[in-house]
């Protein structure tokens, strides 16, 4: 029960400074018409691995690399700014223990991260408009120990980076293909194993004027 009103707390607030600043410049802005765009995407993505030492034996954690898919919702404030909600589902990963003596599988784990994300778009004038980003994220995060070796991984919150651009479709109207790299790190300090992200997103967004 904590984990579900957490995650609806977090989309909650999620949408605060979203709708806030759209409605801010939709007033303050002259000629300044928001758009609302909303699509899905696909993913690759792989968890780096990691490294601990138990009671003076060197462990690595290795996770295999997984597709996922999501949706994404973005409000683009102006030419140079725009908000992202996003929400993935990383499909269940194998995770491998590996010591000097033997590797085995301890488990599975799928996450899916919901990210509130903030773009800059770099002034181009084409149909191709990068950006870079930042943002926060609620991690949920389902761990299957199978061999009881106590490793524990819980829901988190945390941050991420991301870069990536919009490549405007002249066939169809208002809509634009999406390449995204994104960059997670939860924040994992109440967890027995730190562990990062890396994801490539391919997707379609559909704006609305």
């Amino acid at each position: 029960m904590n984990k579900a009103i957490r995650l609806l707390l977090f989309i909650v607030l999620s949408m605060i400074p979203i709708s806030a600043w759209a409605q801010w410049t939709s007033v303050y802005e002259t000629g300044q018409q928001n758009k609302l765009g909303i699509g899905a995407h696909v993913s690759h993505f792989r968890i780096k691995n990691a490294d601990m030492i138990i009671n003076g034996v060197s462990l690595d954690y290795e996770f295999d690399d997984v597709l996922g898919a999501g949706v994404q919702m973005i409000m683009k404030l102006n030419d140079f700014f725009a908000m992202e909600l996003c929400i993935d589902h990383i499909m269940d990963v194998d995770v491998h223990m590996r010591s000097t003596a033997h590797q085995e599988k301890i488990g599975r784990i799928s996450t899916m991260p919901i990210t509130l994300s903030t773009r800059f778009y770099l002034p181009t004038d084409t149909i191709l408009q990068p950006y870079l980003g930042a943002g926060i994220g609620y991690y949920v995060i389902d761990f299957e120990n199978i061999n009881n070796t106590g490793l524990n991984l819980d829901d988190a919150f945390g941050f991420h980076y991301c870069f990536g651009a919009d490549l405007w479709l002249n066939r169809l109207e208002n809509t634009a293909l999406n390449f995204d790299l994104k960059y997670f790190k939860p924040d994992t300090e109440s967890d027995s194993l730190d562990w990062d992200a890396l994801s490539i997103s391919l997707g379609l967004t559909y704006y609305f004027q």
